[in-house]
């Protein structure tokens, strides 16, 4: 990066995500570029319009004094290591949900980019459409009443298919099941409304696929601020539907489907809803980059100034141990205590 210049991002993984991060950096190039990417084959590099030369191994890729972001677009089961790696070359660091599967591994992550004075953010898209940031600004600042619950539905739909294409999709412990790889951005959203979970509940089951994982999940949480959330998801409801999350407070009730507010009840102007016609209830690769674009753009914004990025690894951490802590209370039947991130 010369003084004014952009940073230069590298990443790893150029599968249907990684082309996605692809044409979000494309499209803020005053802030940053693609100067090398590793884990991409030939037609993922021209589908990006990238040239064959841009391709290093990994260990090449975190060697090159030309990267200075490094954009994780792996299987889930390699985030925190090679985040790890990223960060032991000087590289701030943009990973793909989840930043792991396990907390401490997760917090090692951030616990490394703190020492080492790195950047470390989470993809979580959902954080960066206007209608949230206004809801959520709306809830802390007691706008809207006293929040009592949250609901979050993921009712969508991944054939047989979807699994066989990346087996660890489908792997107990490789990061798939319908509530880690698809419910997360929607609960990721809850907790950004509501804030901080303290204890979460849940129930798993494997019902519309012969998979390892669970394709059926419900969940209660509990948060700091004493509200309550109710979560499910599913990647059995034929043939997808949108996405739901709704909050209801001690005055009125909002609900969101995608990012279009169905329910408003508070009295005064609801926010206005976004206006994306784009899901990933039934295709994964349907729900655009406008989000990934947006976070981008902070998060090189705050890397240049050295500000914080609107969204941490700490809120994606979170979520994270969120979800391993539901999935740790339907395999032993006993509610779980989510500890804060200090």
């Amino acid at each position: 990066m010369t003084a004014n210049g952009p940073l230069g991002v590298g990443i790893i993984g150029l599968g249907g995500i990684g082309r996605i991060h692809a044409q979000a950096i494309r499209e803020v190039p005053e802030l940053g570029e693609v100067r090398a990417v590793a884990r991409a084959r030939d037609d993922a590099l021209a589908a990006c319009d990238l040239p064959v030369s841009m391709r290093r191994d990994i260990d090449g890729l975190l060697a090159d004094d030309a990267v200075d972001v490094v954009a994780i677009c792996t299987p889930s089961e390699t985030h925190a290591d090679l985040a790890l790696q990223a960060l032991a070359h000087g590289k701030h660091v943009v990973i793909e949900k989840p930043i792991a599967l396990d907390a401490g591994a997760g917090r090692a992550v951030l616990d490394l980019a703190d020492r080492s004075g790195l950047t470390v953010t989470g993809i979580a898209q959902r954080r960066f459409e206007p209608q949230n940031i206004e809801l959520a600004a709306l809830l802390a600042s007691g706008a809207l009443g006293r929040p009592l619950l949250a609901e979050v539905l993921v009712p969508w739909f991944r054939d047989d298919a979807y699994y066989r294409a990346a087996p660890w999709r489908a792997v107990r412990g490789g990061g798939g099941g319908s509530l880690a790889n698809q419910g997360l951005h929607a609960l990721d959203l809850a907790l950004m409304l509501l804030g901080r979970a303290v204890e979460a509940t849940g129930q798993s089951a494997t019902v519309a696929h012969e998979i390892d994982v669970e394709d059926l999940t419900a969940a209660t949480l509990r948060f700091a601020s004493g509200a309550m959330g109710i979560i499910a998801s599913t990647t059995g409801a034929h043939p997808g539907h949108e996405a739901r999350v709704g909050v209801i407070t001690t005055t009125g009730r909002f609900e969101l489907e995608g990012d279009t507010i169905r329910e408003w009840t508070f009295d005064r102007t609801q926010p206005e809803s976004g206006r994306s016609a784009q899901s990933g209830a039934s295709d994964p690769l349907a729900i655009g980059h406008a989000g990934h674009l947006s976070q981008w753009r902070d998060v090189l914004s705050a890397i240049r100034t050295g500000t914080r990025p609107q969204t941490t690894g700490r809120d994606a951490q979170h979520t994270s141990e969120v979800i391993a802590a539901i999935y740790r209370s339907a395999d032993e039947g006993v509610a779980v205590t989510i500890e804060p991130i200090d």
